[in-house]
């Protein structure tokens, strides 16, 4: 058997269609069907019952994909393993970032890292903060950027900076003219916010709560980008961290009256490979933040 047919193998399992499988994979169903029956007669059993356009695992298929997954994990820490012996930052490096922090803080500035480094093949991919963890543990991430705290035993976490949460409005707002005591009393007004699963959404709430404003959110959205055009329309106000807010065109910011912010820093796997192009990006994340951070005193 080979790594790429336990590849084919577990991805079939994870989307329930050798179709499916070969679209997230990259090769022809044909070619994956093959690579398939090869393994199952590596294994000397059939490993699926087909169904249609759907299949499901025989019994030793659900013996097999335990052991499958484990060979699958072991041999990317192997290769990051390797990676380790590294003495000069060259090759790919795998960044996940949450979408709250990408457009403002990594994608600007990368320009800079890619010149300095230009031996490092930077890979970003933008998700959810559960879902990067989760290909953080299975070794597809070499570190995810997000907002902390993460209570997770297996990662080790390092704080980047704070960033101020503020209320962003339409231009002459009367909410930017009123006292500062007064301005989280957001009573009748409507609340855009990010989409469930982001987590700065429970950021965004709970601004309000402290405001002792209780809301239903009348437009919700993956990105800023729509919710700031929104906002300058007059659709609605929104509660975003400073480093989005700085490119809310055609708004107001105010500070909320109850100081907060969220903390912003980087994860990777206790335990886990340091190598020389990890090393010097993690330096690079923490002179880029520090920028950030003294900009906006």
């Amino acid at each position: 058997m080979e790594l790429h047919q336990l590849r084919y193998f577990c991805s079939v399992v994870k989307n329930g269609s050798f179709t499916k499988a070969a679209e997230e994979e990259g090769i022809a169903q044909p070619s994956l069907s093959q690579q398939i029956r090869r393994l199952e007669n590596s294994v000397g059993a059939e490993l699926f019952e087909r169904l249609g356009r759907s299949v499901r695992l025989t019994q030793a298929g659900s013996v097999f994909h335990p052991y499958a997954e484990n060979i699958l994990h072991q041999s990317k820490l192997a290769t990051a393993q390797v990676r380790q012996l590294e003495t000069e930052p060259r090759g790919s490096l795998r960044i996940g970032v949450i979408p709250t922090v990408l457009p403002y803080l990594v994608a600007p500035r990368l320009q800079e890292f890619t010149r300095s480094y230009p031996d490092i093949e930077i890979t970003l991919e933008e998700d959810l903060t559960e879902r990067l963890v989760e290909r953080l543990q299975a070794a597809d991430l070499d570190l995810i950027i997000v907002s902390l705290p993460l209570k997770r035993a297996d990662l080790v976490c390092s704080e980047l900076l704070r960033d101020p949460l503020v209320l962003v409005t339409p231009k002459g707002h009367k909410l930017v003219s009123q006292p500062l005591a007064s301005k989280m009393d957001l009573s009748g007004e409507k609340l855009l916010l990010l989409k469930e699963g982001h987590c700065f959404r429970e950021d965004m709430l709970m601004a309000c709560k402290r405001g002792k404003t209780e809301m239903a959110p009348a437009f919700e959205s993956n990105h800023f980008g729509s919710i700031f055009p929104l906002v300058a329309a007059g659709a609605g106000v929104t509660i975003a961290p400073s480093m989005a807010a700085a490119h809310a065109k055609d708004c107001s910011i105010v500070p909320l009256a109850k100081p907060q912010a969220r903390r912003i820093g980087y994860a990777r796997l206790k335990g886990g490979t340091n190598f020389k192009s990890l090393t010097v990006f993690t330096q690079w994340l923490r002179e880029i933040a520090a920028e950030m951070s003294k900009s906006e005193r």
